[in-house]
């Protein structure tokens, strides 16, 4: 079997070691470790430590020497032992023991040396074993022994009753074996008792042992003997004599198990009987069990609460993951009810908002873009973890307006690669939480931006910071405005990101948003704009319009409660009603004060040296100081003009139609619409 960790955490679950990915790939890890392979395996009493190197032994079809440790042992007793018999003068006779038999083995294969509970030795036997860990060589009276350390794996198991020498506990990696998370162990119960009515109790006593402080917590296996009691005896059973019989075993643990909840108790004998309720998390009345005694607690459902969502497809390589965030009910609840807000509920409980349950992680594999980080950060702020931000857009020059981009420490640095990681640490209480920015741009693929932080809106904040020329509106309510600013005021262009500014070259058709306020009295010109929908779908976070020519939107999920976002997709020419009403409400909210009409825009990749030269002697004209802002007007568009914004080798051309509520607007729009998109097609294939 090719060691793995996907082989070795299935392996030892098929022979029965229930564990987690991330304990696999720990046990995974030792096992490779050189020069010897193997761990110190730490915990408390029947955790497992030593079934586990008896399993793994199976794993992976190798023969193991065990070796039971008992108080006092001696480095002697490891590699000799002696026997009487008749058969020799001193009556004595010196056998070989288990260390010195597995080192012999190890000439001709592979063995496992398991050294069970070796802090019971005597603190001589750690400095004896540092050479046989390092070179294999063991000392002995009359002779030396040599192992093949390539073909040795070696485990060491400990109760922590002793300290061990500081140098043979730096030769071998540590592995804490500590009880199992109630899901694993609901797992494994499963296998053999799946439906029995008493499982999630089971689970419950399970968790109440571990807190209880129990020399030795619940096993799986005492669990399961107990849960066949019960399916035995059927009416007759008793919880406290059987989770006595089967769990405790001894009238302090009986005790501890008693106390984990706190649950007052007065009628104490030689053993504690417990509260049978404190398994379901309810008090029962005492006066009321005198007359009634409760025998059994109350069935607990278990089938939401514990089962885990499992998948055992191989990790994607990490160029493939676009975010990771830790499995657990907060981060999946997180992501589920985006899912169902926006109806995209999988078929399988392992993929939930595009991210997919593996190996304990929820891990993303569809790119996240850079222009979204606030939307994005405003639906995911409580997730800690890490994500990948991309832009295809991002030029090298682009990047020297990273907000404190002179903070960043640069790695590597070409006309085709730029490798760079920034470090954000609180200066004090009221600051953004602790990140760390990595990025790579490259001439090809543009920018990837991973971002790991405690909490992902101080990667907003940190995007808000900043210059006169931002690198990137973060704000959630901005980001798609872009193409309203550039047709309605281009001198508002300076409020907008360099990157939304990019992404314009991705639009095809016009795109953009409005902000009203959310109080009783909608305007008249919402009526005239939704007044002639085919089709409306309410998903629970945004209600959609569906009419000829356009799609709008209104998000009503938000936390700025006193505010409606709309956003707007026009793909087609609306009718005339809906183009009066669409106009009137880029006024309606004052803030952004763009002015009333609609963008129409269109953006490319040009030359942007050979434009003036192209467009000048066709009428179009500098607007004042600028070398970047140009303009021509238009008889068609009732002589009103259209503006060209060029940044770079991007050309962006830009209408703000008005309505004169005329038999006349629906020619001008599409006029508009046509027109802007031929001069854009026309500087587009200029060499």
């Amino acid at each position: 079997m090719q060691i793995t960790v996907k082989n070795i955490h299935k392996s030892l679950n098929e022979n029965g070691y229930i564990c987690g990915v991330p304990f696999a790939a720990s046990i995974t890890s030792a096992i490779k470790t050189k020069p010897v392979s193997g761990a110190f395996l730490y915990g408390p009493a029947g955790t497992g430590k030593s079934f586990l190197p008896i399993t793994l032994s199976k794993t992976l079809g190798i023969e193991m020497f065990f070796y039971q440790c008992a108080p006092g042992t001696r480095e002697d007793d490891l590699v000799l032992k002696m026997f009487p018999s008749e058969n020799t003068k001193s009556g004595v006779e010196i056998k070989k023991s288990t260390v010195f038999k597995a080192a012999e083995a190890s000439h001709k294969k592979p063995v496992m040396l398991v050294l069970d509970e070796w802090d019971k030795t005597r603190p001589t036997a750690d400095g004896f074993f540092l050479d046989f860990l390092q070179y294999g060589r063991l000392s002995i009276p009359g002779s030396e022994i040599n192992a093949n350390l390539e073909n040795m794996f070696i485990f060491f198991t400990a109760n922590d009753e002793r300290d061990f020498h500081e140098a043979l506990l730096r030769r071998f990696p540590k592995i804490d074996v500590n009880p199992l998370a109630p899901s694993l162990v609901m797992s494994a119960l499963m296998l053999t008792h799946d439906g029995h009515p008493h499982l999630g109790n089971a689970i419950k006593l399970y968790e109440q042992a571990v807190m209880s402080g129990m020399s030795k917590p619940a096993t799986i296996q005492e669990i399961r003997q107990l849960l066949d009691a019960i399916s035995f005896l059927g009416e007759g059973s008793n919880w406290n004599d059987l989770v006595y019989q089967y769990v405790t075993k001894t009238p302090e643990n009986h005790k501890l198990l008693f106390d984990a909840k706190d649950v007052e108790y007065t009628d104490i004998t030689d053993s504690v009987e417990l509260d049978v309720d404190s398994f379901t998390g309810e008090m029962h009345n005492k006066k009321k069990e005198k007359k009634n005694k409760v025998l059994m607690p109350k069935k607990v459902q278990y089938h939401t609460s514990t089962k885990p969502v499992e998948n055992d497809k191989d990790m994607p390589k990490d160029s493939e993951i676009y975010g990771m965030y830790d499995y657990d009910d907060t981060n999946y609840s997180i992501h589920a009810h985006q899912s169902m807000a926006y109806g995209k509920v999988a078929d399988d409980t392992s993929n939930v908002n595009e991210f997919e349950v593996m190996h304990g992680k929820l891990i993303r594999k569809k790119p996240l873009q850079l222009l979204n980080v606030g939307e994005y950060i405003q639906k995911s702020r409580r997730i800690n973890g890490e994500v990948v931000f991309v832009d295809s857009n991002c030029k090298r020059t682009d990047l020297r307006w990273m907000p404190r981009w002179e903070n960043w420490q640069i790695r590597r640095c070409s006309k085709t690669e730029v490798v760079a990681r920034y470090i954000h640490t609180p200066r004090n209480e009221d600051d953004a939480d602790g990140f760390t920015l990595d990025m790579r741009w490259t001439d090809t693929d543009g920018l990837v931006l991973i971002c790991t932080s405690q909490r992902l809106n101080s990667i907003a904040r940190y995007f808000k910071a900043g210059r006169t020329k931002p690198f990137l509106t973060s704000d959630s309510w901005l980001t798609d405005r872009t193409g309203l600013a550039i047709a309605n005021d281009i001198r508002s262009i300076r409020q907008l990101g360099l990157l939304n500014i990019r992404n314009l070259i991705n639009h095809t058709h016009i795109q953009y948003s409005e902000i009203l306020h959310n109080d009783d009295t909608l305007p008249a010109c919402f009526t005239q704009v939704v007044g002639g929908a085919s089709s409306i779908n309410d998903t629970g976070d945004f209600i959609e319009y569906n009419s000829k020519g356009f799609t709008m939107r209104i998000n009503t999920n938000s936390e700025y409660i006193d505010y409606l976002k709309i956003s707007i997709d026009i793909h087609g020419t609306p009718t005339h009603t809906a183009l009066q009403g669409l106009s009137e409400l880029s006024k309606q909210f004052h803030r952004y004060d763009y002015g009333e009409g609609i963008p129409v825009y269109k953006a490319v990749t040009v030359n942007s040296k050979k434009i003036s030269a192209h467009l000048k002697p066709r009428g179009w004209k500098p607007q004042g100081r600028s070398r970047r802002i140009m303009s021509k007007c238009y008889r068609s568009l009732r002589g009103y003009p259209i503006n060209l914004y060029f940044m770079d080798d991007i050309a962006i051309f830009s209408y703000k139609f008005k309505p004169y509520n005329d038999n006349k607007d629906v020619r001008v729009f599409s006029n508009a619409v046509k027109t802007v998109n031929q001069l854009a097609k026309s500087v587009e294939n200029i060499g």
